[in-house]
């Protein structure tokens, strides 16, 4: 009969782990994640809603069938609406002017499509990628509120059951191409 041999292992052995390369790496990173902090600037815009608002927005996002206004801007086209009611879609396109936004003409166009739907205060951005940021900042803020102060829109008050006025027109933007390559 063959035996095998036995393998005697040592359960008492020490070995001493090199963190040297680690340390070196999180020495190296620390200095560049607080230095490259300094030159990020978080831009955060206010909007305090007021509770009658904030209640419709809610709402309107539990609606199973929601009216839905989207804004594409295109360097090429200018600014086409979107709105989309009960399954049918109406298009209007504020074009360019003299070969930039109309930003009054898109202005007047959501006051329009505000008085036309009351009950939506959310619109979807789709801007093309080559749209400066800037340009996309002057949409949501043409979008917020209505400029002319007189210009007032509709909203039920759950709490006082009775219709209130509001300035708001589409104080929320989501951005519908974010996922797009």
């Amino acid at each position: 009969m063959r035996r095998g041999k036995k393998i005697k292992i040592n359960h008492n052995s020490e070995f001493e782990l090199d963190l040297a390369p680690l340390l070196a790496v999180m020495v190296k990173l620390v200095p560049v994640l607080l230095l490259s902090s300094a030159f990020v600037q978080m831009m955060v815009i206010e909007t305090e809603l007021p509770q009658v608002v904030a209640e419709a927005i809610q709402r309107n996002d539990q609606d199973k069938t929601p009216t839905v206004v989207a804004i594409e801007v295109d360097p090429k086209v200018g600014y086409t609406i979107v709105v989309t009611k009960a399954g049918k879609e109406n298009t209007e396109t504020v074009p360019l002017k003299d070969g930039s936004y109309d930003l009054p003409s898109l202005h007047q166009k959501l006051v329009e499509v505000k008085k036309a739907n009351p009950e939506v205060f959310k619109i979807e951005l789709n801007p093309e990628a080559k749209v400066p940021y800037n340009d996309i900042v002057k949409v949501m803020d043409e979008a917020r509120q209505a400029h002319d102060k007189t210009v007032t829109f509709p909203v039920f008050d759950t709490k006082q059951g009775k219709t209130v006025e509001t300035k708001y027109m589409f104080p929320e933007v989501i951005f519908s191409n974010m996922m797009e390559g």
